[in-house]
Parts: structure tokens; C-alpha cells; sequence
């Protein structure tokens, strides 16, 4: 009797550990690289998006984000399409990958150590650029543009480390390396190890931005305090970029070369023959491959509806480069609170209830706190009338607490649970599917998000060049709860349709 229940306390003991950590011990060897991996891009991306956004938005201006992802990230996201698709025909994915992230940390580190502290020497004279914005007022922001045209450009790269180093080429491994019944164990997981760059990466930037901060005064003795941050971070994000080409490389070597048995020296069998023709072809024709692309493109033109204004608020709230890198830390830090407790919540979702309700979760959270941020903004002037008990508070404190509040809970369900669910799909369709398919959904589907979104701003800046965000947030907000509808709709018809492949694969 004894031992039967030494055997069943030990069954419950199994479950319970499977239920907090379904990660067995022998996939340790596969997991736990994975996972670093993950959190090496990621720090990398936050450390260079807080860089983008801290010296864009204090330098130009909030305005000038429309015109730079609908003028600059769009074209530059066909580009790498039309690159990518030539690189994969005469090279293998990994080696496409070490040659774009090399390519990337190449200009930032240009443009820390030279660029910036010598935009004098790259940039037009600034009053050439302000004699052009009078003469053409109605191309005010492209002009701007031009005028800091080094500035725009780190931001457009910054962007685009997003979405082809993570979502395209770190995925894209995943898939390649991890079964369906791991993937179910293992992706919601990732982001355990993975989003603790957002604790990290938030806690650094604060300690950077700091007037205490005694190790960048060590490293740097010359030049603005903006420039001496802006170095200390780029070193940090060299660091980072380089880990992650050496474990990529492992990866490489341990799963795909040495347990499938791949040598790509001698045998290119992973090349895929597929031109852009025809991988468009595939994406247009695929009502699974649209489908998740109207889920990228609906949380990209979401998130794009509500960013400009925040940012705007936040910038009035703390207009100098540094105390708004600082600001955007704070908020990076909470992010990855965010998102640890939606990963566990979001573990089990996924688990007892179904893909349909992890996946559903985002475009909810995206809908309830995006409009209560909308909210406040529009009812700005009148707070201390609707909400009598903040009489302490500034009404601008609380508009931009409440932008905070709405990117910590969005974006943290979105890394815990949009990435997993959106990945998950991918895994039942065919090879050429997962990499070809997967290149044009992410990357264009990321980039006509923020163009449809960055549109509807634009025109409204170009035909009135003296508006300002807040003076179009309700028609914002009506855009924004279309989107957010348009988005539970394609979780709902693409949850039939994975469910459908899964049982036919």
C-alpha cells in the first residue's frame, strides 16, 4: 500500500512539474540555446529601438514617424524581400543570416562612433532645411527628413532588426528545429528566458541615463551626454550581436548539420529554388498564408495607431534625449514584468482551453487598453472633472501613465503570446511554405501594418502641416477599434483552418 502511494504521489509530483516546467531534461541540449539565442536578439532590438525612438522623436519629432515607416521601412522591407529570396537561391538561410546581422552592426556602430557625434559633417545646413520647409510647407516632414537623414535611417534599420532577425530568421530556425509536439512545450517557454531582456535591457538603460551613471563617464570623457549614452549602448549592442552569431552558428552545426545529417559544404538540399514571383504567387493564393499575414498586419497597424501619440505626449512630458531614453527604460522593465506573468497565464491558456484563446487574448488586451489610452487623451483638458481624485496629478502625467499602462499590458501579452501562437502555425506547412511563405508574410505583412497605419497619419500631417497627433486622436481611435475587430475575426477563421491542417498532416 505504501509503495502505491509513493507511486502515485510521485505521478502527481510529474504533473506538477510538467504543468510549471514542461521542458524534459534531454531537450535541454536543444531548449536552452534556443532560448539564449532569443534573448540576445532581443536585447539587441530593445537596446537599438530605444535608441531609434529616444533620438528620432527628440530630434525630429513624433510627426515624422508616419512618413518614415510608410517612405522608409516599406521600401526597405521589399528590398531585403528581393534580397533574401536572391541570397536563399545561392546560399543557405544560416549563412544569410551571418551576412545581415554582420551588416547591421556594422552601421550601428558607424553611427555611434561617427555619424552622430558628427552630424555637422553628414547633414545639410539646418538653415538650408528650415528656408526649404518654408518654401514648401506642405513637405515639411519629408524635408525634416532629409535634413536629419542619418537619424531616419538608424531608425528604419532598427525597425527592420525586428522583424527579419526575430520574427523572420530566429523563427524561422525554431521551425527548422523543433518537432510539433515541442513546439506546443517549447515556444511559450522561449520567452521565459528570451523576454528577460526587457527586465535587463530596461534596468541598463535607466542605469545609462542616469546622472550617476559612472561607467559610461569611465569609457567616454568627450562629447555631449546624449553621445556618450548613445556609445555606451552601442558597445552593449555589438556585445549581444556577436553572442548571437556564435550561438546561431552552434545551432547550426549541433541540429542541422550533425543530427539531420546536412553538409551544406558539399549538398545545398535546404536551398529552396523559388523566386519573388512566385513566392508572392504562393503568399496571394494561400488563404492560410493570408490569413496570419491579416493577423501581422492588423497588430502592426494597431500598435503604429497608438505609438505616435503616446510618443507625442511623452515627449512633452519629457522632452530632452536622455530623460526620455530613461522614461522609455522604465517602461521596457514593467514590459518584461508583463510579459512573464502572461506567459504563464498564457502556458495554460493555450493548454487547457485551445490555440483559438491564446491567440484571441492579444487583439482583446490590444482592444480594451488601447482605448482607455485613446480615452484619456481625448478627455485630457477635463481629468480633474471626470476623475476628481487626481487632483495631485498633472493631467499630462496621466495621459502619459496611461500610454505606459497600455504598451506594458499590449505589448506584453504580444511577446508572450502573439509570437507563440503566430510561430505555431507555421509548423504544419511544407518546407517551402515555412521559409519562402514565412519571409513575405513577416516582413511585408509587418511593413504594410505600419504603412496602412502610418498613412492615415500621414495625409492628415501633409494636408495640415501644423497638426499635431493629439489634434487627430479620434479618428485614430475609430481606425484603431476597426483594426482591433478586423484581427479577432482572422484568429477566428485561421483557428478552423490550422486545426484542419493539423489533422490532415
Amino acid at each position: 500500500m505504501s509503495q502505491l502511494s509513493l507511486v502515485f504521489d510521485r505521478m502527481r509530483h510529474s504533473k506538477l512539474r510538467l504543468a510549471i516546467w514542461p521542458i524534459r531534461s534531454y531537450e535541454l541540449g536543444k531548449f536552452l540555446p534556443m532560448a539564449i539565442l532569443m534573448l540576445f536578439i532581443l536585447l539587441t532590438n530593445n537596446l537599438v529601438r530605444n535608441i531609434k525612438d529616444g533620438i528620432v522623436v527628440t530630434h525630429i519629432g513624433t510627426e515624422v514617424l508616419s512618413y518614415i515607416k510608410l517612405w522608409g521601412e516599406m521600401p526597405m522591407g521589399v528590398l531585403f524581400v528581393i534580397l533574401y529570396t536572391k541570397l536563399c537561391n545561392i546560399m543557405t538561410t544560416e549563412q544569410v543570416f551571418r551576412i545581415i546581422v554582420s551588416a547591421f552592426l556594422v552601421f550601428f556602430s558607424l553611427f555611434a562612433f561617427v555619424i552622430y557625434p558628427n552630424q555637422e559633417l553628414f547633414h545639410p545646413d539646418p538653415q538650408i532645411v528650415d528656408y526649404y520647409i518654408g518654401l514648401f510647407p506642405h513637405f515639411k516632414w519629408f524635408i525634416k527628413m532629409w535634413g536629419q537623414w542619418s537619424l531616419v535611417l538608424y531608425y528604419i534599420l532598427g525597425e527592420l532588426w525586428t522583424v527579419i532577425v526575430f520574427f523572420l530568421f530566429f523563427w524561422q530556425l525554431a521551425n527548422k528545429v523543433t518537432k510539433t509536439d515541442e513546439a506546443k512545450r517549447f515556444y511559450i517557454f522561449f520567452g521565459i528566458f528570451g523576454q528577460t531582456n526587457l527586465l535587463i535591457s530596461g534596468t541598463v538603460i535607466v542605469y545609462l541615463t542616469s546622472s550617476d551613471n559612472v561607467l559610461s563617464s569611465m569609457l567616454f570623457t568627450h562629447g555631449s551626454n546624449s553621445v556618450i549614452v548613445l556609445k555606451s549602448m552601442t558597445i552593449l549592442v555589438m556585445i549581444c550581436g556577436m553572442l548571437s552569431l556564435l550561438i546561431h552558428r552552434f545551432v547550426e552545426v549541433r541540429y542541422i548539420q550533425t543530427m539531420k545529417n546536412i553538409t551544406y559544404k558539399n549538398e545545398r538540399t535546404d536551398i529552396l529554388k523559388l523566386n519573388l514571383k512566385q513566392s508572392a504567387h504562393m503568399v496571394f493564393t494561400s488563404r492560410y498564408l493570408a490569413l496570419i499575414c491579416i493577423l501581422m498586419v492588423s497588430y502592426s497597424t494597431a500598435i503604429n495607431l497608438i505609438e505616435g501619440l503616446w510618443m507625442s505626449r511623452a515627449r512633452a512630458l519629457y522632452p530632452d534625449t536622455t530623460s526620455f531614453m530613461s522614461y522609455q527604460g522604465n517602461v521596457l522593465y514593467w514590459t518584461g514584468i508583463s510579459t512573464f506573468i502572461f506567459i504563464f497565464i498564457g502556458n495554460n491558456v493555450i493548454k487547457w482551453f485551445g490555440w483559438f484563446w491564446g491567440a484571441v487574448l492579444t487583439p482583446a488586451m490590444f482592444f480594451i487598453v488601447g482605448n482607455l489610452f485613446f480615452i484619456s487623451v481625448l478627455t485630457e483638458d477635463y481629468v480633474h472633472y471626470l476623475l476628481p481624485f487626481l487632483t495631485n496629478i498633472a493631467p499630462l502625467s496621466f495621459v502619459v501613465f496611461m500610454g505606459s499602462f497600455q504598451n506594458v499590458l499590449g505589448k506584453g501579452v504580444k511577446y508572450s503570446l502573439f509570437d507563440a501562437t503566430k510561430e505555431m502555425v507555421y509548423i504544419p506547412l511544407d518546407k517551402e511554405m515555412k521559409v519562402k511563405g514565412k519571409a513575405a508574410v513577416d516582413v511585408l505583412g509587418a511593413k504594410l501594418g505600419k504603412s496602412a497605419g502610418a498613412l492615415v497619419q500621414m495625409i492628415s500631417f501633409t494636408l495640415f502641416p501644423m497638426c499635431h497627433h493629439e489634434d487627430i486622436a479620434g479618428f485614430l481611435m475609430v481606425v484603431f477599434v476597426a483594426v482591433c475587430v478586423l484581427w479577432i475575426v482572422g484568429v477566428y477563421l485561421l483557428n478552423k483552418d490550422y486545426h484542419n491542417l493539423l489533422k490532415s498532416s
